[in-house]
C-alpha cells in the first residue's frame, strides 16, 4: 500500500510538472490579447472603426470595444476564459450584423485592459461591472456568450433584465453538476510558490475556473426568471464543456421563448467554426424582437 501511495503521489506530481511546462509553451506561442497596433493594422481599411470606451465602478476599471454604427440596436460579445474581446474581432467586420446592429465586446474582469490580473470570482459581480456598459449603448441589446461567457451574459440578463432583451449561449458552461472536478491542479495554482510558475493568464483564469461550480449553483434558482429570448449553441464533440450543458438549459429556461441547437460533429469553438451559422442566429433573434423593423 506505502508503494501505490508513493507511485500516486509521484505521477500525480509529475502530472503538474507536465501541465506546468506545457503551459509556459502554450503562453510563448499563443496571445490572448492583440496589441493596439494590430487592432489598428485589421481596422485600417474600414470606415467605422470600433474605439475603446473606458469607465470605472468602485474604483475598478473596464474596458470594451464599441463600433458605432448608428443603430438602435446594439450586440455584445462576451468572449470565455482566458481571453478579452478580439475573440469577436472578426463579428465586427461583418456588413450582415453592422448593417443591423452596433457591435461591442468588453474585456471581461481581470482580462485586457479591464484591471488585468484582478479577476472577479463572483458572476454577480461581474455581471455588475458590465452593467454601465449595458446602460451606455442602444436597445434593443442581445448578448453573445461563449464559454465562460455564456453564464456572464445569463447572469446579466437575470441580475438586469430590463437591460437585456436576448441571450445567445454559445458552448456555454452552465451545469454546475457537469463542471469537472479539476481540484488537483486547479487549487495548487492557487499556492503563491507553484502558481508562479504558471502563466500569469492561465493564473487569472483558474481564478475563475475554481470557483465556477459555486457560481452557476447560485444561479440555479434564477434561471425561471429569463423570459426574454434565449438560445444555446451547444457542438456534440465539445471537449472542454460538456455537451450536456445543451439539455441542461432546455430544462431550467422554463419561462422563455427558446431555440436549443445541438450541432454533434462540431466542438468547442462555435463562433469562429459555425460562425454562418452563429450569424444567421443572431438575425433571426434581432428580427425576433424588433419584429418587422429589421431591415
Amino acid at each position: 500500500m506505502g508503494k501505490w501511495r508513493k507511485r500516486m503521489r509521484i505521477g500525480c506530481l509529475s502530472t503538474f510538472v507536465l501541465f506546468i511546462v506545457l503551459s509556459q509553451v502554450v503562453s510563448g506561442c499563443v496571445s490572448f490579447t492583440m496589441s493596439d497596433t494590430k487592432v489598428d493594422k485589421y481596422f485600417e481599411s474600414e470606415t467605422n472603426k470600433p474605439i475603446s470606451k473606458f469607465y470605472e465602478v468602485d474604483g475598478y476599471a473596464m474596458h470594451y470595444m464599441y463600433q458605432d454604427m448608428g443603430e438602435d440596436a446594439s450586440l455584445v460579445f462576451v468572449h470565455g476564459t482566458p481571453g478579452s474581446w478580439d475573440a469577436f474581432i472578426s463579428y465586427f467586420k461583418e456588413d450582415t450584423l453592422t448593417d443591423r446592429a452596433n457591435i461591442v465586446s468588453p474585456d471581461r474582469p481581470g482580462f485586457g485592459k479591464s484591471s488585468y490580473g484582478k479577476p472577479i470570482r463572483s458572476l454577480e459581480e461581474q455581471s455588475a461591472l458590465l452593467k454601465p456598459m449595458l446602460e451606455a449603448i442602444p436597445a434593443p441589446r442581445v448578448l453573445i456568450g461563449h464559454s465562460l461567457g455564456g453564464p456572464v451574459v445569463a447572469r446579466m440578463a437575470m441580475d438586469y433584465p430590463e437591460l437585456v432583451d436576448g441571450i445567445i449561449m454559445l458552448a456555454p458552461a452552465l451545469a454546475p453538476a457537469l463542471e469537472p472536478n479539476e481540484d488537483w491542479f486547479r487549487i495548487p495554482m492557487r499556492w503563491p510558490v507553484i502558481g508562479a510558475l504558471a502563466p500569469k493568464i492561465f493564473r487569472i483564469s483558474n481564478e475563475e475556473l475554481v470557483f465556477l461550480d459555486e457560481e452557476l449553483e447560485l444561479m440555479l434558482p434564477l434561471w425561471k426568471d429569463l423570459t426574454m429570448p434565449s438560445m444555446v449553441i451547444q457542438g456534440g464533440k465539445d471537449m472542454l464543456v460538456d455537451p450536456g450543458n445543451a439539455a441542461f438549459a432546455d430544462s431550467m429556461l422554463v419561462n422563455a421563448p427558446k431555440d436549443i441547437v445541438f450541432l454533434e460533429e462540431s466542438n468547442h469553438f462555435i463562433p469562429w467554426s459555425n460562425s454562418d451559422l452563429v450569424k444567421k442566429k443572431i438575425l433571426e433573434m434581432l428580427k425576433q424582437i424588433k419584429g418587422d423593423t429589421l431591415r
